[in-house]
């Protein structure tokens, strides 16, 4: 076995449930797999900007793969940007508003690759929760209106996250079946869908990294533990399911590591150094 990349999701594989990482073990990795000339990926639905921030004293040895697949950067400069048609930012937000009872959202937004943006009548709450996954965050007037154009930006997903009390997976599939044609959306978690053109996901914005870097997919290794991981995780045959993922999730690979909160990743990271 010859892995020249190495690609982790976030929240629920290499973030244990604090929002934070083991910052001396990974540096330690980090320095012996970039000496075998192993690519390190962080691989994200959240923002460029959050993955930026969580590896400020990393990201010149990292690549980053955010926005679910939509933006991916290499030494700091875009390799792949997807944005959204301005038809299916207005036709998504459209449904958003008017198909479900605004109790049962808890909240939405859009991102752009300069920002995401809320809207202002969003509570406090539900904006600090969004800014652990979005530190780039603004508040705008109508978010049922906004464009690219209104907001000077290109908007990539859009993001809307359902409240505890409804039953998720018929709010999903409510959801998937009204979306305008060329649009997909991927659960991440947290009751929250990331919409956004059908050609986006984690294994394309990998497939960006590989061109450039001519990584072959069995020289990939891979970690996940939701939906909109299991792209990069079948793309493989190194792709490793967290203890704590799905029972869906698990079944598409044949590696397992252990849970987020057990330094699943690190763990695994290690025998490729050693």
């Amino acid at each position: 076995m010859t892995i020249k990349l190495v690609a982790f999701d976030m929240d629920g594989t290499f973030l244990n449930d604090k929002n934070t990482y083991n910052h001396q073990r990974f540096a330690k990795i980090l320095e012996q797999l970039r000496a075998k000339n192993v690519r390190v990926v962080a691989a994200s639905g959240s923002q460029y900007q959050r993955l930026q921030n969580q590896f400020n004293e990393f990201k010149s040895e990292m690549d980053f793969v955010s926005q679910n697949g939509a933006v991916v950067y290499s030494h700091d400069k875009p390799l792949l940007i997807q944005a959204m048609s301005k038809e299916a930012v207005a036709g998504t937000l459209d449904i958003i508003n008017h198909q479900f009872e605004p109790q049962d959202i808890a909240e939405h937004l859009v991102v752009g690759v300069k920002s995401a943006y809320v809207d202002q009548k969003i509570s406090q709450a539900a904006y600090d929760l969004t800014y652990q996954y979005y530190t780039q965050l603004q508040r705008v007037v109508d978010l049922s209106t906004v464009t690219a154009k209104s907001l000077e930006d290109r908007i990539t997903s859009i993001g809307v996250t359902f409240n505890n009390h409804v039953d998720f997976n018929a709010m999903m599939t409510s959801l998937r079946n009204s979306l305008p044609e060329g649009l997909s959306s991927q659960t991440s978690g947290y009751n929250t869908e990331l919409i956004s053109d059908n050609t986006v996901n984690k294994a394309v914005g990998l497939k960006e990294l590989q061109k450039r870097f001519n990584i072959a997919d069995d020289e990939i290794m891979t970690f996940g533990d939701n939906e909109n991981d299991l792209g990069m995780l079948e793309m493989t045959p190194y792709g490793y399911a967290m203890d704590n993922a799905g029972s869906k999730i698990k079944a598409a690979v044949n590696h397992y590591a252990d849970s987020n909160n057990d330094e699943g990743v690190l763990n695994i990271l290690d025998t490729i150094i050693k």
